[in-house]
């Protein structure tokens, strides 16, 4: 499942995250620097993953991580641009899952940039890749849905 096969504009993503932008978040051409970008898709996947550790976020010995992520900058942001992270997981797999993200405009909803990632279910102690709970699973379905 790449970013081609993904409808980012029609999604419905269960998790909205709003982003208040710096003034130092901005580049040389006054707008949202792209690396600044990815720190806001970990906010929004931040917050998901909270739903899907519950309470034990910061002191779980199974996590998820990601394992790779693509990014499309499709328009600049700028600093008066009122935005926010959306997030949706999009592939439930054994070990992974494939998390669907857009940075969109709060009232009008433009995407200016869209993120496809791959996460790996892993347990921390050892390092090594482990399916992902049941738990973990029945909570994403609760989110998002019984389609996945």
């Amino acid at each position: 499942m790449g970013m081609e096969e993904i409808d980012f504009v029609g999604r419905n993503y269960p998790e909205h995250c709003i982003v208040q932008k710096r003034f130092n978040d901005l580049d040389g051409l006054r707008h949202v620097n792209n690396g600044v970008q990815q720190s806001y898709f970990d906010i929004g996947r931040a917050d998901y993953l909270k739903r899907i550790y519950g309470e034990k976020f910061y002191c779980n010995e199974q996590v998820l991580l990601v394992a790779s992520y693509t990014t499309d900058f499709i328009a600049q942001i700028k600093l008066e641009d009122e935005i926010e992270v959306c997030t949706s997981v999009v592939k439930l797999g054994n070990k992974s899952l494939r998390l669907a993200q857009v940075i969109r405009g709060v009232d009008n909803k433009k995407i200016y940039t869209r993120s496809l990632s791959v996460m790996v279910a892993i347990e921390t102690k050892e390092g090594k890749s482990i399916p992902i709970p049941d738990e973990w699973r029945d909570r994403i379905r609760s989110i998002e849905g019984e389609s996945l």
